[in-house]
């Protein structure tokens, strides 16, 4: 399980300013989150979400959406791969990301975005290792994720790192007639 971490910054709309009111929402693995509405060209939330993800084939959601009397309108989306997401205990400046018309599907799933808008959002995502888990643990996940965040581009294939080296195995707890095995 890895946390996911999202600081929704700001962003750069295109138009007369008195005609913004927007917000955010973020969805991933059917969990969704929304930012306050922010009036303006040039909306500020730096509002902070975080996701527990078990699944890094999928990509988070970003949607801006202008409030409206009787229903609210789509600004503009990004789709960001949860693979592109890199690990980091510390947040960074964040990466404004263009937003776009249209999503992309793929087997009833969105894999992208398409059409660019003149609109732009400021995001920080990274990955956070969770507060509970053991030091020792933790190293040995930092290290993984630093190995993976250096492979840049490159496939990395968790199973290929299975076969190549299996985790340490748990001491057994079983009792069978009286003695530990």
């Amino acid at each position: 399980m890895s946390l996911l971490c999202v600081r929704v910054k700001k962003a750069k709309l295109q138009g007369p300013p008195d005609k913004f009111n927007t917000y955010v929402t973020l969805k991933v693995q059917n969990v969704k989150s929304t930012t306050v509405a922010v009036r303006g060209d040039q909306p500020c939330w730096e509002q902070d979400f975080m996701f527990e993800i078990s699944r890094l084939d999928l990509g988070l959601i970003v949607e801006v959406w202008n409030k409206g009397l009787i229903w609210d309108t789509l600004v503009g989306t990004v789709w960001i791969a949860l693979k592109a997401i890199h690990q980091s205990d510390e947040e960074g400046p964040g990466e404004w990301s263009t937003l776009e018309a249209e999503v992309v599907m793929k087997h009833d799933e969105i894999c992208g975005t398409k059409n660019p808008t003149p609109h732009k959002i400021l995001l920080d995502t990274r990955f956070e290792l969770p507060f509970d888990i053991p030091e020792e643990e933790a190293r040995y996940w930092t290290r993984k994720l630093e190995q993976i965040n250096s492979l840049g581009d490159d496939e990395y294939s968790f199973q290929e790192e299975v076969q190549k080296k299996p985790l340490p195995s748990a001491a057994s707890q079983c009792y069978m007639d009286g003695k530990i095995t």
